[in-house]
């Protein structure tokens, strides 16, 4: 059979954005290709109806779209630049331009162009339009000016474009830069008047909306100096254009939601598991003002089941009639579920894969998912059997040795460490092999048996690959997940105590030729390996943290907020300590083993600096080191990274394991 090659995920085709029709007989979604030439994703809008599968829009740069009745498309294009270039300011003007397309035929119009960069766009029954869009607080109403003004206006901002006056924290967001000064605002495109028009204050930050009625609902922060991380609801009558808090800032808020009458809430307290917690659901009575608990059921919300080979957007909640719709992570496959104003909980969809994203009509389910070890395709659920609907990806991998995920746990604390093995094409036990094992990030992630493009890799260069769920993985409760206070401890000795069982079991694996790689966490605990024992031959570290007293100054997510590895004030002595325990930089001296270090200089949620920190202790302490920094990418490198760099960074990886194993 053909073996992967590591330019092989330029040929998959990603499947996101699934979007039902107002009658529900048609769904359209994006199908994402990579143009090798151009090194960039391309995106198709396409629809599927009882006949077949349709091109809609081909020309690449498809964005958002939605359904603005059964007959046309609403769908965000730069087919005119998105972001317009001044010469004079050498700044860009923000821009969103929407077209819209007959879906009986007939070429797009151009329907709105918009004077701010525009998201979540909603279609509201009088014909208006709802959005998110990002405003600078000490000029929330640039958007009204025209592009003369606008232009005057960026021209003397530009005259101090060589400093930045910092009173804000956390000052960047991955993915987005600097976030200073910044703030996602609701808007209201008024049709009739071909208005723009700014809904919320210039120090909120909006994150989730829904519309019921007369009514927008949405929850957000408001903020001077330092972002809080638990989130107020708002009302936003549209009638009267009056805005009220109907509750405070109680819960960490992942999705809101309407069904029927009634609003709900999924968020957590954070009080008993920190801010990681999962989430509860709860109704809101918005005329009481009364919040009461729905369900308590220990429920990994969310999707999150790493892989390298999807793109797009994910969806995880949906309403659809009396019932609410969201995603779940157990054990380490992907399901559907719904919940009914009784608060009973079921199941819609089970999969020992991943559901990357999904709409509902009716009851009727479609999804964009990774099961059996393929690649994703499209779903329909009858709540009997699943229908696979696509063959995007059949003739990507046709005759291509793809290696089967071989199950295999390890006992440690009590505690039962699911884990998998994928074992070379004609894999003899008489032979010695090299292996790699490869550590999750998160830590509140999880890996299963699905598709890994950069593991198939390595097992086609004759590698076993092995990889686990330690303790405070994702998919088992509140309980398993909960890893604050305990970094270094119990995940490092369940990872190694899966390692053991991994050569136990397949004692042709040289002990002497083995690798270890991990990104993010996975990279922590690479780092901490680093430093804690010279079982491997080599260590690619990627993305990753040395040293917790600085990730809590640089990161976009402080350690005292989300990953609380201290119990004290962090700049206290016991918190410094406690924070310094954890940290691999403070064991280095002990390292022996060889290291490439993978770092994206754009990386805001564990910044390039600690990467410098850890290449600079391993030069000095003379160990083989590598370090390869990646501009113009940020955290995402391996996952949607531009291809070429993805391409560069794995055949890094793959040379240095070769280096010291073969």
């Amino acid at each position: 059979m053909k073996q992967i090659s590591m330019d092989s995920f330029m040929d998959f085709r990603f499947l996101s954005s699934l979007t039902y029709s107002p009658d529900g007989g048609k769904l359209a979604y994006l199908l994402t290709k990579i143009d090798r030439n151009k090194n960039e994703y391309v995106n198709q809008l396409r629809m599927r109806d009882e006949i077949a599968d349709h091109l809609m829009v081909s020309d690449g740069r498809i964005g958002e779209f939605f359904f603005e009745d059964d007959e046309h498309l609403l769908f965000v294009t730069d087919k005119r630049d998105k972001r317009r270039k001044d010469s004079e300011t050498d700044e860009f003007l923000e821009s969103t331009t929407l077209y819209r397309l007959p879906l009986n035929g007939g070429e797009a119009e151009l329907a709105y162009c918009l004077p701010i960069n525009a998201g979540n766009i909603t279609l509201l029954e009088d014909g208006n339009l709802l959005m998110t869009g990002a405003i600078r607080i000490e000029t929330p109403d640039l958007y009204t000016l025209d592009d003369k003004k606008r232009i005057t206006k960026l021209k003397k901002l530009n005259e101090e474009k060589d400093y930045d006056v910092l009173t804000e924290s956390p000052v960047f967001s991955n993915g987005q830069g600097m976030i200073q000064g910044k703030r996602n605002a609701l808007f209201l495109y008024i049709k009739n008047e071909r208005r723009l028009k700014r809904l919320t204050g210039p120090l909120t930050d909006v994150e989730f909306f829904r519309v019921h009625g007369s009514c927008i609902y949405y929850s957000g922060v408001s903020y001077r100096n330092h972002r809080p991380n638990r989130q107020s609801l708002y009302c936003i009558n549209l009638e009267t254009g009056k805005t009220r808090q109907i509750l405070g800032p109680r819960l960490i808020i992942q999705s809101i939601e309407c069904i029927q009458d009634t609003l709900i809430v999924i968020g957590a307290t954070g009080k008993r598991f920190g801010n990681n917690e999962n989430p509860f659901f709860y109704t809101f009575d918005t005329k009481s003002l009364e919040m009461k608990l729905l369900s308590d059921e220990d429920i990994s919300f969310g999707n999150d089941m790493l892989t390298d080979v999807v793109y797009g957007d994910s969806r995880f909640t949906k309403a659809d009639g009396e019932l609410l719709y969201f995603t779940a992570l157990e054990r380490f496959g992907c399901t559907l579920k719904c919940i009914g104003l009784d608060g009973v909980i079921k199941t819609v969809v089970s999969t020992n894969g991943l559901i990357s994203d999904y709409d509902v009509f009716n009851g009727k389910v479609t999804f964009a998912g990774m099961l059996d070890m393929k690649l994703p395709e499209l779903y329909f659920s009858n709540n009997k059997e699943l229908v696979c609907l696509t063959d995007w990806n059949t003739d990507v991998l046709s005759g291509t040795y793809i290696a089967q995920p071989h199950p295999l746990s390890a006992q440690l604390n009590d505690e039962e460490i699911d884990g998998w093995v994928l074992l070379p094409e004609k894999y003899d036990p008489a032979k010695r092999y090299p292996a790699i094992l490869d550590i999750h990030g998160g830590p509140k992630c999880a890996y299963g048996p699905i598709f890994f493009h950069e593991m198939q890799v390595w097992v086609a260069r004759g590698y076993i690959v092995f990889f686990c769920n330690p303790h405070g993985s994702d998919g088992r409760g509140d309980a398993f997940s909960y890893l604050d206070l305990q970094w270094g401890s119990i995940d490092f000795q369940q990872i190694m105590a899966f390692k053991d069982k991994v050569l136990e079991a397949f004692p042709s694996i040289d002990p002497q030729k083995l690798c270890c790689t991990g990104g993010s966490y996975g990279g922590y605990m690479s780092n901490w390996i680093l430093g804690h024992t010279d079982a491997f031959c080599c260590i690619a570290t990627q993305r990753s943290i040395s040293n917790w007293i600085t990730m809590y100054g640089l990161s976009d997510i402080p350690p005292i907020s989300n990953f609380k590895v201290c119990s004290s004030n962090p700049y206290s002595q016991k918190g410094m300590d406690e924070m310094w325990n954890v940290s691999p930089l403070k064991y280095i001296q002990n390292a022996k083993t060889p290291t490439l270090i993978i770092h994206s200089e754009e990386d805001y949620r564990c910044p390039i600096a600690e990467a410098y920190q850890l290449y600079t202790a391993l030069v000095y302490l003379r160990i083989p080191t590598r370090m390869v920094v990646f501009h113009g990418e940020n955290h995402d490198l391996s996952r949607t990274g531009k291809p070429a760099h993805r391409l560069r960074r794995l055949k890094e990886i793959t040379a240095w394991f070769d280096k010291y194993s073969k």
